[in-house]
């Protein structure tokens, strides 16, 4: 149970108190025990400060005698190299160049004089062109201007040797690579030049003749430009003062660097710094160690008494932490079991062994099993509820999850309940490796209800892209029924005009009766495609669904063959439809033709049935077009087969326009069908099987009102020869239909005035309304319809007569004028009698306005 408030106060100021106790004990332990540290550190920093005073102290002295040996070397260099080169000077000016024997005596001092100096490599005697006169050894004067390159640096360094009158060196390098110094001189006398001297030195030995007794521990670099020349040691010490400064002779600069070599280091750099700051680091440690081992030995009580308090502390919190833990596990449990979700977890130890921790109590209802089942929670029981079909695949998935080749797991699978009913479940599992092993973590979620919305939604969509691809199909059947009817109003015209024309004798009346016979069969077709497109308004009225069954079975009797017999099956008490009759028994017609055709020649039985139906939502989704409807009452007719039947490919085609199993035929009787359920708000139902016939029902809404449906009647009207005189405006938007009206109305004695639409109509109207008698108006014509041009026609002269000409029925075309009051109607196609017939006025032999 979860403490009440004091106790928590309680708890709160206690555990403030202990922080605080703890807090100072801590504070002044610190300050004890900082004592030794600083002791130590005072220690150390003396002995530190003085070793450092010492180093700089040595620091100083070694810098002084870099600097006094720098400036001996310097001099040393200076006169060392005039003394090296006395010998060469000396040689060359106190000779005498006249006389021819000059050259026999000049070798032979030149090497006496090069035994004497063993730094002298070669002297070489030029002329002022340059030119060499002797050499010796004879290979020195070979090396001494060989190459383009040496060429250019001794004629440049005789110019500078003429021009300053004195004695100027070069550096260079032989074939081996050892730097040589060249040393040239202008031999003159009496202001005369004779010519030139230059002697070669070896640059190594020259420089060791000068430090024959070394630098007194020093190391000496020299460098030439920054070009090293020579070294007396190889490599310079590291953290050693560096001292610079240039020896010049003979026009030679060269820049001199010294540095203390080891022993000079180690005589001005001694071990007592170290030895100062190493015996106080160790003397301040020792302190520091002592008096640490003081304090600590009195905080060792303190520090007990310290974690005696804080165990007991703990212990109370952990009691507290265990009754909180197991609140929170109950409220955990009770959280995991209200979701509408299975919850589970389960170890698997190192060994491979399962061992299951966790499972929500929703597992039994989702199953329909009590929980006990479960109560081992191995695998094995739950793939006992798993659909047969299912328990091979998941047991697969199982296995491989408990034995860690995969870490995570999704799939989907059906469960069986102990009533038969079958769940769709959709689970995931995911690992967690830990030092024991892996945990494993599932949720099992019952998706029945989201698979069967998914498959709801999938058959919607299919059905809704099937009534968009038949909506467009309809938008083009009647726009191609449309054109068809006004073609076939000049066919028609035209031929039975032809026929007037013939005498009665005529063999050629045969061919024009033929050919008016083609042109109603095609009007006939038409009015198929209209009622497939559904272009044809209703003129609905209550009607009696048997009576029109039973009406087109009789009149379809004499056409079937006589071994196909025809059943009727009609319920009592059927309610009434509300539609339009015409149109009704077009879809009895189409049905029972079906039916006869898909029998055939061997004869079967044909089953007309009428009866009332209570269709729910569940029903409806499996009929076709259906989408639109709600539950309700409907009634409907079956016509049922034995004929051939239909395979599954057939089925889904059938209801499209121009498809057909048939050798002859348009493959438009059902798709007409389909346009006239649709537009009444009824639906179709198709049963078929191969070889066993095919039952097609097609579903109406039942009408609540109760009695007997009006029959539409049917006349025939006789039109005589009938002349009348007058104007009449002739509105016709397609070319041939005009023309052939234009003809018959101008045989009649009629003036004709021809509009191709109705922008046109009201143009010729406006400019002269009394004239005409009566106007001749296309219902569909493009730029302005036939519906506007009547409404701007009566505004002009209100009591014009016009009469309507339109492909549709007359009832759904007359429907969209219904207050307006027209004085006729035209049903394309036409012949030249009904067009008369329509624009002939009652008791009148005249068109004329007044």
């Amino acid at each position: 149970m979860p403490l009440d408030e004091s106790e928590n106060e309680a708890q709160r100021d206690n555990e403030r108190e202990g922080r605080l106790d703890e807090a100072e004990r801590f504070s002044r332990s610190s300050n004890l025990y900082a004592l030794p540290v600083l002791v130590g550190l005072v220690i150390l920093l003396v002995s530190l400060l003085a070793a450092t005073t010492i180093r700089r102290s040595e620091d100083r002295a070694l810098e002084s005698a870099v600097d006094a040996a720098l400036d001996s070397v310097t001099t040393e260099i200076e006169q060392g190299v005039d003394r090296q080169l006395y010998g060469l000077i000396v040689f060359a000016w106190k000779w005498d160049w006249q006389g021819g024997s000059i050259r026999e005596k000049w070798g032979k001092e030149a090497r006496q004089l090069i035994e004497d100096s063993p730094r002298l490599r070669g002297i070489v005697w030029l002329d002022q062109d340059h030119s060499i006169l002797v050499g010796e050894p004879p290979e020195a004067g070979k090396f001494s201007i060989e190459g383009e390159s040496r060429r250019r640096e001794v004629l440049a360094a005789l110019s500078r040797a003429e021009q300053d009158r004195r004695l100027v060196g070069v550096v260079t390098e032989n074939s081996e690579g050892d730097k040589i110094l060249l040393v040239h001189l202008v031999l003159s006398r009496q202001g005369v030049d004779r010519g030139y001297v230059i002697g070669s030195y070896g640059l190594e030995s020259l420089l060791l003749g000068i430090f024959e007794t070394g630098a007194g521990g020093f190391r000496v670099a020299i460098t030439d430009e920054g070009s090293p020349l020579w070294a007396s040691s190889p490599d310079s010490l590291p953290d050693v003062p560096h001292r610079s400064a240039s020896a010049s002779s003979f026009q030679m600069v060269w820049e001199v660097t010294v540095s203390p070599g080891a022993s000079v280091v180690a005589t001005y750099r001694t071990w007592l710094p170290f030895s100062i700051g190493l015996g106080g680091a160790f003397v301040g440690l020792l302190t520091a160690l002592a008096l640490f081992m003081g304090v600590d030995s009195r905080q060792k009580a303190g520090r007990m008494e310290l974690v005696n308090q804080r165990l007991r502390k703990e212990m109370t919190l952990r009691d507290r932490a265990e009754r909180a833990r197991a609140e929170t596990e109950s409220e955990l449990e009770e959280t995991l079991n209200s979701l509408p979700v299975h919850v589970w977890s389960a170890m698997v130890t190192q060994e491979g062994e399962y061992k299951p921790r966790r499972m929500s109590a929703v597992l039994g209802q989702i199953s329909g099993r009590p929980m006990e089942f479960f109560e081992d929670g191995s695998p094995g029981k739950w793939l006992q509820i798993v659909h047969p079909e299912d328990r091979e695949r998941l047991a697969a998935i199982v296995d491989g999850v408990i034995a860690g080749i995969d870490e995570q797991a999704d799939f989907e699978y059906r469960l069986l309940r102990p009533d038969g009913a079958i769940r769709y479940m959709s689970d995931s599992v995911r690992t967690t490796r830990l030092e024991a092993g892996r945990r494993l973590d599932g949720v099992s979620r019952d998706v029945t209800e989201m698979k069967h919305g998914e498959e709801e939604r999938l058959l919607l969509e299919v059905r809704f892209q099937r009534a968009q691809r038949l909506e467009s199909l309809g938008v083009l059947a009647g726009g191609i029924a449309h054109d068809f009817n006004n073609l076939l109003v000049a066919m028609l015209g035209h031929a039975r005009l032809a026929e007037n024309d013939l005498s009665p004798h005529s063999s050629v009346r045969q061919n024009l009766r033929s050919v008016v016979k083609a042109a109603r069969q095609a009007a006939e077709l038409c009015g198929q495609m209209l009622a497939y497109a559904g272009s044809v308004p209703l003129v609905t009225e209550l009607i009696e669904l048997e009576e029109v069954v039973q009406e087109m079975g009789d009149l379809l009797r004499a056409s079937i063959p006589s071994s196909t017999f025809i059943q009727y099956s009609f319920d009592q008490g059927v309610p009434l439809v509300k539609g339009d009759a015409s149109q009704i028994r077009q879809v009895a017609l189409n049905l029972i033709t079906n039916a006869s055709e898909a029998i055939g020649e061997r004869g079967g039985e044909i089953t007309l049935v009428v009866e009332c139906l209570h269709c729910d939502s569940e029903g409806l989704r499996a009929m076709e077009f259906s989408e639109d409807l709600v539950s309700g009452h409907f009634v409907a007719l079956t016509v049922r087969d034995t004929g051939s039947g239909m395979d599954e490919a057939t089925r889904k085609k059938i209801f499209e326009p121009f498809y057909t199993t048939k050798f002859t035929g348009r493959g438009l009787g059902l798709a007409a069908v389909v346009g006239i359920v649709r537009a009444h708000g009824g639906a179709v139902k198709i049963e078929s099987e191969l070889e066993k016939g095919s039952a097609i029902s097609v579903l109406f809404p039942a009408s609540e009102e109760v009695g007997v449906g009006s029959k539409p009647g049917a006349g025939t009207v006789t039109v005589g020869e009938w002349r009348g005189q007058g104007k009449i405006l002739l509105v016709e938007d397609e070319e041939s239909a005009r023309e052939l009206a234009r003809i018959v109305l101008e045989r009649a004695g009629l003036e004709v005035v021809e509009a191709a639409d109705g922008l046109g109509a009201l143009e010729i109207f406006g400019a002269a309304p009394d004239e005409f008698g009566c106007i001749l108006l296309d219902l569909t014509m493009p730029n302005m319809d036939g519906v506007e041009t009547y409404t701007k026609l009566r505004e002009i002269r209100p009591e014009v007569r016009v009469v309507l000409c339109s492909g549709y029925p007359e009832r759904a075309a007359m429907a969209r004028f219904a207050d307006v009051g027209l004085s006729g109607f035209l049903k394309k196609p036409y012949e030249p009698e009904e067009l008369l017939k329509s624009l002939r006025p009652p008791e009148a032999q005249s068109l004329d306005p007044v």
